[in-house]
C-alpha cells in the first residue's frame, strides 16, 4: 500500500494566545504531515511572529499566506484548502492540541479504506488551560451510538442532514473532492458541515471514536462546542428562531443540491429536497400559535420532524418557543 501525502490546512486570526501549543502538537505527530498551510486572516496580535519562530525548527514544509483584508473563517479555510498539495487534507484550528497519533490514525484509516472519502474522530473538551471538562465532542453534539452505527452503515448524509457531528478540526478528507467542495457557500461558519455533507453524499465515511484532539474552550471561541443542559438547550432553541437558522439551513441544502446535481442517487436527492422543504416551512412559521398549528401538524404527520430535525424536541420548539 502506497503512502499518501498529507497537508494540514490551518486558518488563523489573532491566535497568539494558544497557537504555539497547536503547532508543537503537529510537530510531535507519530506520522508527521508533509505540509502545513496557514492562512492568516489579518491578525493584529503576535500570531505571525509565533508561526515564524516555529518555522525555524519545523520538521515539515510550512506555507504561510497573509490576507490583507479579513475574509472570515469560512473563506479563510477555503483559501487554505485550495493551497494544499497533499492527497489527504486535515483541518486544524489555531487553539486545539492534537494527540500524537491523530494524523497516523486518520490518514491510515483512509489508506486502509479506499472507499472512504473522509474520516473524522472524537475529541476531549478542555478549558482554556487544557483541564478536562469531563465530556467529549460527540457527547456535546448528541452523536449517540445509534447515529454512529448509521454513519458506519452508509447513512451519513441522513445523519448530517439532521445536525453537524463532524467538527472541522476532527476531519481528514481526500483532496480529490476539492473540485466539488470549492467554493464554499457564502454562509457563516459552514466549512466543516459543508465538507462533511458533500463528501458523505459522494462516498463512504469513516468514524474513529478515539478522542484524538484536545478541544479547547475559551472566551474567544468563534463557535465553541459546549455540553448544554436543558436550560441551555432552550436558550439555544430560542436563538435559532431569532437568527432564522432554519432559513440559513434551507439555503445551505439548496446550494448542496445544486452542487451535487447529477452525482447522487435519486433517493438521496429526494431526501435533500425534503430537508429543504422542512427548513423552509419552519423558517416561515407564523408567530401566532393557532396560525402555525397546521404547518406544525403537517411536519409531524409526514415524519419530517423525525427525519430532518430532532423529533419531539423540534416539534416542541415550534409549538412553544416562537
Amino acid at each position: 500500500m502506497s503512502r499518501s501525502s498529507t497537508s494540514v490546512a490551518m486558518a488563523t486570526c489573532n491566535g497568539g494566545s494558544f497557537i504555539a501549543d497547536q503547532l508543537a502538537s503537529l510537530a510531535a505527530q507519530s506520522r508527521r504531515p508533509d505540509q502545513l498551510v496557514i492562512c492568516d486572516d489579518a491578525s493584529e496580535d503576535d500570531t505571525l511572529e509565533k508561526i515564524e519562530v516555529f518555522r525555524a525548527q519545523a520538521p515539515f514544509e510550512i506555507r504561510t499566506e497573509e490576507n490583507p483584508q479579513r475574509l472570515g473563517v469560512t473563506a479563510n479555510f477555503e483559501k487554505a484548502i485550495s493551497l494544499c498539495d497533499g492527497e489527504i487534507i486535515l483541518l486544524a484550528d489555531q487553539d486545539d492540541v492534537w494527540a500524537p497519533e491523530k494524523v497516523e490514525r486518520l490518514v491510515g484509516s483512509l489508506e486502509n479504506h479506499p472507499e472512504w472519502g473522509m474520516a473524522f474522530c472524537n475529541g476531549n473538551v478542555m478549558d482554556s488551560e487544557l483541564v478536562p471538562l469531563g465530556y467529549d465532542l460527540w457527547q456535546a453534539l448528541f452523536f449517540d451510538l445509534q447515529e454512529q452505527n448509521r454513519v458506519r452503515t452508509g447513512e451519513a448524509p441522513h445523519v448530517f442532514m439532521r445536525h453537524v457531528v463532524a467538527a472541522g478540526n476532527t476531519l481528514a478528507f481526500r483532496s480529490s473532492y476539492r473540485s466539488v467542495l470549492l467554493p464554499f457557500p457564502d454562509l457563516p461558519s459552514v466549512h466543516d458541515a459543508w465538507v462533511a455533507f458533500i463528501i458523505a453524499c459522494l462516498s463512504g465515511c469513516g468514524i474513529l471514536p478515539e478522542p484524538l484532539i484536545r478541544y479547547r474552550l475559551h472566551s474567544d471561541n468563534l463557535i465553541g462546542i459546549h455540553r448544554f443542559g436543558w436550560r441551555d438547550q432552550i436558550r439555544q432553541a430560542r436563538r435559532q428562531i431569532e437568527e432564522d437558522a432554519f432559513g440559513q439551513g434551507a439555503r445551505f441544502f439548496e446550494m448542496a443540491r445544486d452542487r451535487l446535481e447529477g452525482q447522487i442517487p435519486p433517493d438521496l436527492e429526494s431526501s435533500i429536497e425534503e430537508k429543504i422543504l422542512h427548513s423552509r416551512t419552519r423558517s416561515a412559521m407564523d408567530e401566532r400559535f393557532f396560525v402555525r398549528l397546521p404547518a406544525i401538524y403537517t411536519e409531524w404527520r409526514t415524519g419530517r420532524y423525525r427525519r430532518c430535525a430532532y423529533g419531539l424536541k423540534s416539534l416542541a420548539q415550534d409549538l412553544w418557543l416562537r
